[in-house]
């Protein structure tokens, strides 16, 4: 018997879209220039360390040192945001970086099985992250929910492109599906912030924190049951 290697990976377009709505979801909780540096060194580290072993059919930087100096990058950028002048920031930016690494090692992933394990990791401290930024930077209803919904829309793009990595190759004809979820997802989450919004400015300006993490919570839960 003849055994046929199948590449069943994360598709690397859906994988794309998740770290970019993790990038997202990051420099809108971090708004100074050395945040979001920081997430741009993190983002293109864990770029290359999810590229790492895939066929591309343009050139993408690929292999060990590749890998490596992706890795370098990420480690770098969160031990940048550690020491950041301003222990507020380093609260709005670090949670968002090991959550952007953990979902970077899903949509990899080292073990095939752990790949959803990483990504729901990432997005629980995406959310920790968000959270953190509400108590203790008082950051605005509209950067929280902002964060929120990329931070779930980024986790659904990348279970997504686990699915479509089981059940096809990666070189499957998937884009359109891909892009068609992953905005139909995004579009979802901006009309899920905007209703909190409307609520929020009329006759709830009011609300104690505890209201706006309920807030938070609920459209994490609609996104999460949109993609179930």
């Amino acid at each position: 018997m003849v055994r046929v290697s199948v590449a069943h990976r994360p598709t690397p377009l859906a994988s794309a879209l998740a770290l970019l709505l993790c990038a997202a979801s990051t420099a809108i909780l971090a708004p100074t220039l050395d945040q979001r540096v920081a997430v741009l060194a993190a983002l293109a580290g864990t770029g290359l360390v999810a590229a790492g072993g895939r066929e591309f059919s343009a050139p993408v930087p690929q292999g060990r040192l590749w890998t490596a100096l992706g890795a370098a990058l990420v480690v770098g950028a969160i031990l940048r945001g550690e020491t950041l002048a301003d222990p507020r920031h380093s609260i709005e930016l670090v949670p968002g970086l090991v959550g952007m690494a953990l979902v970077g090692l899903g949509v990899r992933p080292i073990r095939q099985r752990f790949a959803r394990r990483f990504v729901s990791a990432g997005l629980a401290v995406m959310i920790v992250g968000v959270s953190l930024a509400g108590i203790f930077e008082a950051a605005g209803p509209l950067r929280l929910l902002g964060a929120a919904a990329a931070a779930v829309a980024a986790w659904d793009a990348a279970e997504h492109g686990i699915s479509l990595g089981e059940q096809l190759r990666t070189d499957a004809g998937t884009r359109t599906v891909e892009l068609v979820h992953t905005g139909a997802t995004s579009a979802y989450g901006a009309a899920t912030v905007a209703a909190a919004l409307l609520v929020y400015d009329h006759g709830a300006t009011g609300l104690p924190l505890s209201g706006l993490v309920l807030l938070l919570a609920a459209a994490v839960t609609l996104l999460a049951l949109l993609y179930r």
